[in-house]
């Protein structure tokens, strides 16, 4: 087979970035810390302290900053004035030293603000297990507080700072009445379902409250971070923060604003995908109940043969339906229909005549709907997953080469 490999999409600037969130300020610069000489230390800023909560990785290696930020988010209450991001280094995998840097970076933002350390978060992404080059961070810190704009592209310089293997920027913006959600991410490779896979950082002037904020955040990531599969590997380093400047009162359905911007960053984290040439959109319906279907659905994207299919634009059947076959939470696979971009290939257990040649040019889009339809009770769910091609292989093969 003989498919062509494909460059990175191109997404417009959305109109909306971080530092249009009034009383915020970003900056991103360049300490040396990425061998290319890419930028590699981000701040973004409030004037006041602002509401804040998060959700982190759950793998047993978390890096030293997801310890330190959730430390620091416990002893201020959810109160905190800054956020400071590293790429190029994880600081993961750096045992008590690299708490320490951690620390570090946390007591020199907040020096320079003049508020407590712990009002600042951290976070720090790329290869696991180096320490930090500490001469070249505290370098970056102060140059990105000389750098702090609250103009719209000093929130795309943070997020330029943030990228490591990413094609391309990730940038998303919702009006929520008279209010605005903004946010960014960074991700393309090490991502599964596993809370909260990248980094992303969303912002919101709505007049938000950090418990509720907490208690709401898990919900929000369900369907939007912790939807998203690229390669079932989750990071030492996860991490998602939602941030409210307390500006517009904020009604019972603000959440809906907030999911609005985290799924659209999702989306882009699984079009990414490290070579990816499209995100498919596993819908499955009629499970015994939510979390069987969701069980389900990681079986279909987990599957290699499934995301080769996707990629080479192969209408198989075959594949998608025997993964749901190999889920033990199906009941009666007899029943099992499966649609593929609204065509129907498979019903009630027996394949349908349908033009492969159509539903072939009909998976060639960079959005494809994948619906598994079983009969075994109310339970749904929605799970987002890239296509697996030539380009991941040789990204990963020379990640640290």
């Amino acid at each position: 087979m003989n498919v062509e490999i494909k460059p990175p999409p191109t997404f417009a600037p959305v109109e909306h970035t971080l530092t249009s969130i009034e009383g915020l300020k970003a900056a991103g610069v360049a300490a040396g810390i990425k061998a290319s000489g890419s930028p590699d230390v981000a701040l973004l800023t409030s004037d006041v302290p602002m509401a804040a909560a998060a959700v982190f990785t759950q793998n047993h290696f978390a890096a030293a900053p997801v310890k330190v930020s959730q430390r620091h988010l416990l002893r201020s209450a959810g109160q905190v004035r800054a956020v400071v991001v590293n790429s190029g280094n994880a600081n993961a995998c750096t045992g008590a030293q690299g708490e320490r840097d951690a620390v570090e970076m946390c007591e020199r933002v907040a020096k320079a603000l003049g508020c407590a350390p712990h009002e600042v978060l951290v976070c720090s992404t790329g290869v696991i297990g180096v320490k930090l080059p500490m001469e070249k961070v505290r370098a970056g810190i102060d140059a990105a507080v000389a750098a702090l704009s609250s103009e719209v592209e000093a929130g795309r310089r943070f997020l330029k700072a943030i990228m490591t293997t990413d094609a391309f920027a990730k940038e998303a913006s919702a009006k929520v009445g008279d209010a605005l959600v903004a946010g960014v991410c960074k991700g393309a490779g090490m991502i599964q379902p596993d809370m909260a896979t990248m980094l992303a950082f969303v912002a919101t002037d709505l007049e938000l409250r950090a418990e509720p904020m907490k208690r709401a955040l898990p919900a929000i990531a369900a369907t939007s971070f912790n939807a998203v599969h690229v390669d079932t590997h989750t990071s030492t380093n996860d991490t998602f923060m939602l941030l409210s400047r307390k500006k517009v009162k904020a009604d019972a359905s603000w959440s809906k604003g907030v999911e609005e911007v985290a799924r659209r960053l999702a989306w882009l984290i699984a079009r990414d995908g490290e070579g990816a040439t499209k995100v498919t959109t596993v819908h499955v319906t009629g499970a015994a109940n939510d979390d069987a279907a969701r069980k389900i659905a990681q079986r279909v994207v987990a599957s290699a043969l499934v995301r080769t299919a996707l990629y080479g634009n192969d209408p198989n059947w075959g594949r998608f339906t025997s993964a749901v076959g190999n889920s033990p939470e199906v009941r009666d696979a007899a029943k099992l229909s499966c649609l593929l971009q609204g065509i129907e290939v498979f019903k009630a257990g027996e394949p349908t005549a349908f033009d492969r040649a159509a539903a072939s040019k009909a998976m060639a889009s960079e959005d494809v709907k994948l619906e598994l339809k079983l009969a075994d009770g109310p339970g749904r769910a929605l799970l987002m997953t890239s296509d697996l091609g030539y380009r991941y292989v040789e990204v990963n093969a020379e990640y640290t080469t």
